[in-house]
């Protein structure tokens, strides 16, 4: 086993920034570090050195990934994603079997958990795994610490826009998603596990979300529609999720000239902190908000059963319909009205003081490989055979189309915030994967 980390990233948007920031963690361990799309990573199981592979994920489609890589004799471990938002179980679902596939705990061999949610529903699946709680580190970033690092780009917002703005993030996945019919029915049948009351039950539960997406859209329109009507002097942008289609929101926009559509495909971190404040539906990014001191209000119908098992509903101001949320902006602005509370996230997300999620996520992986007889000898990266790229379609683009002077713009940021940090040598070695060795 060498010392050799290879982090795969799913989506450069919402991990780049925290993936290179554990990676420079993990370099200060005395590990070289390979950062990269996840297609790309997998692809090359057989090529690269034999090291440890951590995952982003823990379906099906990660899990197949962890056993094909586990043949080369490289080891595991992974964190979840999906679920850093959520801080309950949602209606009808209590497993997340299409999120934590069983077959994981044959070959992950250490989970890294966001909260103690997560480490609740993980050990209810899979009681023998090793799991240990460290926290996400895309919180890290949110962190006073850290969240000047997008202060060079919010300002470039501010300059572009020339005033104060509304952002509403919206997060209509399966009603507005850019991926065609074909690719989502191809996703879903990979991801969920073949059995038939798992089937019927995870139906059921995609009925009562496409409920509250409906609810979520009809409140996000009209929300827009009273600031296009009522407010034409008060710029409002409109920023979709990553999975979404801008052209829907781009043509209702046209009604309004106050009304604009942002692109969606980098960190929406800089377009939250350059608006006067946020309102969303339920969306993570809502979260992310208030850990960053920022005002937010959250639209969720009165009586769903989605609202409690979200924790940015339980930190954000919530409003049951868009013409609260739109008086609630009125008297926010009027100084009437405190929107969000940042005190009740460090009941949801650990690690929101003191050592950095990423800190201590890089310990638990020094402290696994050494136990697993990992030792630091002098290590040079070589390849087994020429490196294999992928070709990027449509699809891969729009998870990850990362430049390197993408990347040396992060960690330039990230060295100004943390000075301590370890230095590197940083290479390319293609499109979407970069190598960073310890000097």
């Amino acid at each position: 086993m060498n010392p050799i980390i290879y982090i795969l990233i799913e989506i450069a948007e919402r991990e780049l920034d925290s993936k290179l920031l554990t990676a420079l963690y993990l370099v200060k361990k005395g590990f070289h570090v390979i950062v990269g799309y996840q297609w790309a990573l997998s692809e090359n199981r057989d090529c690269l050195p034999v090291g440890t592979f951590f995952f982003k994920g823990m379906n099906k489609i990660h899990t197949d990934n962890m056993a094909r890589v586990r043949r080369f004799g490289h080891a595991v471990v992974a964190m979840e994603e999906e679920l850093l938002g959520l801080c309950g179980y949602p209606p009808g679902d209590d497993n997340f079997r299409e999120v934590f596939h069983t077959d994981a705990n044959h070959h992950c061999q250490l989970f890294l958990a966001s909260h103690e949610f997560e480490v609740k529903v993980v050990k209810k699946i899979m009681p023998d795994l090793n799991v240990r709680l460290t926290g996400n580190p895309r919180t890290d970033c949110l962190r006073p610490e850290l969240v000047s690092m997008y202060d060079s780009v919010m300002e470039e917002i501010s300059e572009v826009l020339a005033s104060g703005y509304i952002l509403i993030n919206t997060n209509l996945g399966y009603l507005n998603s850019r991926l065609s019919s074909k690719i989502e029915s191809s996703v879903e049948k990979k991801v969920v596990p073949e059995d038939q009351e798992f089937a019927r039950r995870y139906n059921e539960q995609k009925g009562s979300y496409i409920k509250w997406e409906r609810y979520d859209m009809k409140s996000t329109f009209k929300l827009i529609q009273l600031f296009g009507q009522h407010d034409p002097n008060q710029k409002i942008l409109i920023r979709p999720h990553p999975r979404e289609s801008l052209d829907t929101y781009t043509r209702f926009s046209r009604k309004y000239p106050n009304v604009e559509v942002a692109n969606n495909q980098n960190s929406a971190r800089p377009w939250i902190l350059a608006s006067d404040i946020l309102v969303h539906t339920g969306c993570t990014t809502g979260a992310e908000a208030v850990a960053m001191g920022h005002p937010t209000i959250s639209i969720q119908g009165k009586d769903s059963d989605f609202v409690q098992y979200r924790t940015t509903n339980q930190v954000s101001y919530l409003a049951n319909t868009a013409e609260e949320a739109y008086q609630a902006v009125q008297e926010f602005y009027a100084g009437k009205l405190k929107l969000g509370n940042p005190s009740k996230l460090t009941g949801f997300w650990p690690a929101q003081a003191g050592e950095f999620a990423s800190e201590k996520i890089s310990n638990e992986i020094h402290d696994f490989y050494l136990s697993i007889g990992g030792l630091f000898t002098d290590f040079k990266l070589t390849f087994s055979s020429p490196f294999k790229q992928i070709r990027l379609t449509d699809f891969h683009k729009n998870k990850m189309l990362v430049e390197l002077s993408v990347v040396e713009e992060v960690l330039k940021r990230i060295y100004q915030n943390l000075p301590a940090m370890p230095q590197m040598k940083l290479y390319e070695i293609c499109r979407n994967v970069f190598y960073l060795r310890p000097l």
